[in-house]
Protein backbone atom coordinates (compact mmCIF):
# COMPACT_ATOMS: atom_id res chain seq x y z
CA UNK A 1 0.00 0.00 0.00
CA UNK A 2 1.28 3.18 -0.86
CA UNK A 3 1.19 4.66 3.07
CA UNK A 4 3.73 1.83 4.44
CA UNK A 5 7.36 3.41 3.20
CA UNK A 6 6.50 6.65 4.80
CA UNK A 7 5.82 6.88 8.34
CA UNK A 8 5.73 10.54 9.92
CA UNK A 9 7.47 11.08 13.85
CA UNK A 10 7.91 14.63 13.66
CA UNK A 11 5.45 17.23 13.23
CA UNK A 12 1.79 17.05 12.21
CA UNK A 13 0.59 14.27 10.48
CA UNK A 14 -3.83 14.08 9.46
CA UNK A 15 -3.53 10.63 8.11
CA UNK A 16 -3.53 7.96 11.06
CA UNK A 17 -1.64 5.10 9.03
CA UNK A 18 1.45 8.01 8.05
CA UNK A 19 2.20 7.77 11.56
CA UNK A 20 4.81 5.94 13.44
CA UNK A 21 3.25 3.33 15.72
CA UNK A 22 4.64 5.50 18.55
CA UNK A 23 2.87 8.46 17.20
CA UNK A 24 -0.20 6.19 16.76
CA UNK A 25 0.23 5.51 20.31
CA UNK A 26 0.56 9.46 21.68
CA UNK A 27 -2.95 10.51 19.26
CA UNK A 28 -4.91 7.31 20.67
CA UNK A 29 -4.26 8.83 24.60
CA UNK A 30 -5.03 12.17 23.12
CA UNK A 31 -8.54 10.71 21.99
CA UNK A 32 -9.14 9.20 25.16
CA UNK A 33 -9.86 12.65 26.14
CA UNK A 34 -13.17 12.31 23.65
CA UNK A 35 -15.00 9.55 25.29
CA UNK A 36 -16.69 11.46 28.26
CA UNK A 37 -17.50 13.94 24.89
CA UNK A 38 -19.26 10.88 23.05
CA UNK A 39 -21.10 9.64 26.47
CA UNK A 40 -22.74 13.62 27.25
CA UNK A 41 -23.33 13.51 23.60
CA UNK A 42 -25.05 10.46 23.34
CA UNK A 43 -27.45 11.24 26.47
CA UNK A 44 -28.36 14.79 24.89
CA UNK A 45 -29.15 13.21 21.99
CA UNK A 46 -31.86 11.27 24.01
CA UNK A 47 -30.41 7.69 23.52
CA UNK A 48 -31.52 4.85 26.61
CA UNK A 49 -29.24 4.55 29.11
CA UNK A 50 -29.11 1.00 28.55
CA UNK A 51 -28.05 1.43 24.64
CA UNK A 52 -25.45 4.28 25.88
CA UNK A 53 -23.45 1.83 28.14
CA UNK A 54 -23.67 -0.52 25.55
CA UNK A 55 -21.71 1.96 22.93
CA UNK A 56 -19.33 3.31 25.83
CA UNK A 57 -18.59 -0.66 26.62
CA UNK A 58 -17.82 -1.40 22.66
CA UNK A 59 -15.60 2.51 21.77
CA UNK A 60 -13.90 1.43 25.52
CA UNK A 61 -13.06 -2.22 24.49
CA UNK A 62 -11.65 -1.26 21.07
CA UNK A 63 -10.03 2.39 22.60
CA UNK A 64 -8.00 -0.26 25.16
CA UNK A 65 -7.24 -2.56 22.25
CA UNK A 66 -5.63 0.23 20.47
CA UNK A 67 -3.52 1.52 22.69
CA UNK A 68 -2.08 -2.22 23.82
CA UNK A 69 -1.57 -2.91 20.24
CA UNK A 70 -0.02 0.39 19.73
CA UNK A 71 2.29 -0.25 22.60
CA UNK A 72 2.85 -3.47 21.91
CA UNK A 73 4.37 -2.64 18.35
Amino acid sequence: MMWEGRKVDKGFEPIYFNLSYRRKLIRTLWMTLFLPILYFSLRFIGLDLFYTWIVMGICLIAHIVQIGYNYYM
